[in-house]
């Protein structure tokens, strides 16, 4: 058998593997999703038990517990998508509801920190990348998994635009 390509496809070489995956910590992702299974479950289960045991009383606690899990099933499943894919010259990035994109990092034009305060005094860092028409690129956080990995790819990869980034600071 020939090695001659003869249906006018192109074959792929092989799947790049990824050096490492920027992803939101376990707690914010897949605890949320877990929660949103939990309370589906018992809500439904509760209901059914309910309506057979003891049609005449109220359900509002079952009906309650299905309508966090509605809100948090899709928070969880969001969460849990989220993720920047690193290879070695690019990064996949797949925010929530959106699909993958893939970006060449030289098409970073600009790093910076970002600081966020919640009501209970906790202070968020992130990382924030901008292209060369100002458009977003990614927005990460020191409590994101495989932090520490990109920042360090991305000073090797961007050294210029790293340097300013960290000689910049954090704003207050």
């Amino acid at each position: 058998m020939s090695n001659i390509n003869t249906w006018g496809g192109t074959v792929r070489k092989g799947t790049a593997t990824p050096q490492f995956v920027v992803r939101r910590s376990w707690i914010s992702s897949t605890l949320i999703l877990w929660l949103g299974l939990g309370a589906f479950g018992i809500g439904v289960l509760g209901a059914i038990l309910q309506s057979s045991i003891a049609p005449d009383s109220d359900g509002a606690v079952f009906a309650m517990l299905i309508g966090a899990s509605i809100v948090a099933l899709p928070l969880g499943l969001i969460l849990n998508r989220s993720r920047i894919t690193v290879y070695d010259e690019r990064y996949d990035v797949r925010p929530g509801l959106g699909r993958k994109r893939r970006r060449d990092v030289n098409d970073l034009d600009k790093l910076r920190f970002g600081r966020q305060s919640s009501q209970n005094g906790t202070v968020y860092i992130s990382l924030t990348g901008w292209n060369h028409q100002q458009k977003k690129q990614f927005r990460i956080y020191t409590t994101h998994r495989g932090y520490a990995e990109f920042t360090a790819w991305l000073a090797q990869h961007r050294p210029e635009q790293w340097a300013k980034c960290e000689s910049l600071g954090i704003p207050d």
